[in-house]
Order: structure tokens, then C-alpha cells, then sequence
């Protein structure tokens, strides 16, 4: 596919005057981060409804290492317990099954 891009002014003086740089692969980078950034907000969306995700979906989710679930904002309950939790001396033990009491 081919895109025709029309800048004029101001942005046309500073692409004219940096002719060095290869602004067709700024563009196209620019794209790539929007389709991702609307593949995310789409993801999340289906979440949020409880609706399910496809397989090439959880594929591309696991490829760039994200989730839905890493937009959300932690629970007020768990952010207390975590903070609390820090508060609390380190306990030692002496085997993994007292650990586990």
C-alpha cells in the first residue's frame, strides 16, 4: 500500500531542512505504534466486556509481553495489604515447611 503525505509550513521547512533523516520510516514507525496502540484499547475493551480473546490475539499479547489486566489499577484492599505487609519484620525459618504454616 501506498500513502501520499501532504505537510506544508512550518513542518514542511523543518523535513526540508533535515533531509538526512529517512522520514518515510518515521512515518511508518508512527503507524506501526498507533495499529498497537488500537490493538491494545481493543484488547482491553474485550476484557473489560468479558468477552473472548482469540487465540492470534493471546499470540500477539505474549509476543510484546502485555495483558489487559496491566492497564488496571491495583485494588484499594490489595495496595493496604501490600503496604502493610512491607511494614512487617523479615521472619526467618529454618525449612520451607515452616514457611508454609
Amino acid at each position: 500500500m501506498n500513502i501520499t503525505l501532504s505537510v506544508s509550513g512550518e513542518l514542511e521547512d523543518s523535513v526540508k531542512t533535515h533531509k538526512h533523516i529517512k522520514w518515510t520510516e518515521i512515518a511508518r514507525e508512527a503507524m506501526r505504534e498507533e495499529v498497537e496502540r488500537l490493538k491494545k484499547l481493543e484488547a482491553l475493551q474485550k476484557h473489560l466486556e468479558k468477552k473472548p480473546i482469540s487465540r492470534q490475539e493471546w499470540h500477539w499479547m505474549e509476543k510484546i509481553d502485555w495483558h489487559p489486566v496491566d492497564e488496571m489499577k491495583y485494588k484499594e484492599k490489595f495496595v493496604k495489604e501490600s503496604l502493610k505487609a512491607g511494614k512487617e519484620k523479615p521472619k526467618k525459618v529454618k525449612s520451607l515447611d515452616e514457611l508454609l504454616k
